[in-house]
């Protein structure tokens, strides 16, 4: 039982314990893809309560709102959010509009487009 509280997602918001400080003030700002291009701005980010660690991020923007695995973000700072992917890719992703953290399946979903494994399915 301990074991699924580890893999638990909460919103930012709803974290009791503390992520790394770069990520404490990134919603509302901008995303940027690999080429400078922005995506949109961070709307949500979902902890992994087990690791006390940033697991997605939402985005929002013209194009709509995805998931992005924080692996694929290369830079947190007080100018945004950098990915390492195109924006492409990312708008590219499945939509998403909910305001309810992530089920397993759309995580899942999240880190196989990116191509990332998901650490909550390896165990940690």
């Amino acid at each position: 039982m301990a074991q699924e509280e580890e893999s638990n997602l909460v919103r930012l918001d709803d974290f009791e314990g503390e992520v790394d400080e770069h990520w404490q003030e990134a919603r509302g700002r901008t995303v940027l893809d690999k080429n400078g291009e922005e995506i949109g701005t961070v709307e949500e980010l979902y902890v992994w309560e087990g690791a006390s660690t940033v697991h997605l991020i939402k985005v929002s923007g013209e194009d709509g709102s995805f998931l992005i695995p924080v692996h694929a973000a290369t830079n947190v700072d007080e100018d945004g959010v950098k990915l390492e992917t195109a924006k492409e890719k990312v708008t590219g992703s499945a939509g998403y509009d909910s305001e309810d953290v992530p089920d397993d399946e759309t995580r899942r979903a999240a880190f196989a487009y990116y191509g990332y494994p998901d650490p909550l399915d390896l165990g940690g």
